[in-house]
């Protein structure tokens, strides 16, 4: 398994926002090949998200990824996304593991 987490600070007035954005890129995520998403909230700070996206190994990761990149639904979903973020100097935190057990 191939796993990939991000993490992200969102204003706690925009979570629910998140939510629904997160809710529409899932399914085009799924469609396209990956093979689940997770969405969890911090439970002492609001602000803080965590995405979860799983894939079989790192060659199907590349296929989906590209076409999720490419994907003009997710291409207007990022740009919303953004708009969501504290800052515009913001970065998300960006992970891959590999499933060992």
């Amino acid at each position: 398994m191939y796993t990939l987490v991000y993490q992200y600070e969102i204003p706690k007035e925009k979570g629910i926002d998140y939510v629904n954005l997160e809710k529409q890129a899932m399914k085009v995520y799924l469609e396209l090949g990956c093979l689940k998403v997770e969405l969890y909230r911090d439970v002492r700070d609001p602000r803080r998200w965590m995405e979860v996206n799983k894939f079989e190994d790192s060659d199907q990761y590349g296929e989906a990824s590209s076409a999720i990149r490419e994907d003009p639904r997710i291409v207007e979903l990022r740009n919303s996304f953004t708009g969501l973020l504290r800052s515009d100097n913001y970065k998300p935190a960006r992970r891959i593991y590999y499933q060992m057990l």
